[in-house]
This record gives C-alpha cells, structure tokens and sequence, in this order.
C-alpha cells in the first residue's frame, strides 16, 4: 500500500513538473484554434493538480493491478501508450466538435502527453517495484 502513495506522489510530480515545463515555460500550446485564444484564459492550478492525481492514480492502478508493470522501463513504455492515447483522443474531441483545435493541435497534444505519461509511467512502475 506504502509502494503505491508513493507512485501516486511520484507519477503527480512527474506529469505536474512537465506538464509546467512543457506548457508553461516553454509555451507549448495545443489549442490553435482560431477561438482558443479568447477561451482559455486562466490557470487553475488546484484543478491540474487534482487531474495529475487522478491521472497517476489510474496509472498506479492499471500498472499494479491489471499489467504488474514493476520497473522503469516497463513503465515508461506503457505510459508512452496510454498517454499518446488520451492526448489523442481528449484532442480529437474537441477537434471534432469545435474550433478549439486544429490537427497540428491534436498531433502535438498526442506527443506531449505521451511524452508525459511516459516519465511518469517510469516514475510509478519503479516505485511499485520498491520493496
């Protein structure tokens, strides 16, 4: 039980840490659409943070129970998928259903959140495999 607190702290400060260089510092942006610039326009931080938590707790889960993911590497090619695909299709909806987003959008939001995903895959499959 200790293992996966651990992996859950660990995955948040990887995917939160990134997420901020990625996005914040390096002013990645996904969203460039032609309204995106008059939408997004804050930053709640307590709401990322609780979505890192929920996003490493459902890796913490799918490694620990569901894949016996236990190790970096193991992890770290587990959270590319997984990543990739939710950067994906969370990106391929609202292209879809709006102009939020264009297809460079969704392309580039597929590779940040696996690369994301990816680390803190890493970061969670080594902790579980802490003893």
């Amino acid at each position: 039980m200790k293992n996966k607190i651990f992996a859950i702290i660990g995955g948040t400060i990887a995917l939160f840490g990134l997420g901020y260089l990625i996005y914040v510092i390096l002013g990645f942006n996904m969203h460039n659409g032609e309204a995106a610039g008059a939408t997004f326009t804050k930053l709640e931080i307590p709401s990322i943070i609780l979505m890192e938590i929920l996003y490493s707790t459902l890796l913490t889960i799918v490694f620990s129970k569901l894949a016996q993911i236990n190790t970096f590497s193991s992890g770290l090619q587990a959270g590319l998928i997984i990543g990739a695909f939710i950067g994906a299709c969370g990106t391929l909806h609202l292209f879809a259903t709006s102009e939020l987003v264009e297809l460079t959008g969704v392309i580039s939001a597929t590779i940040t959140f696996g690369i994301r995903f990816a680390v803190a895959g890493g970061v969670i499959g080594w902790l579980l495999g802490r003893e």
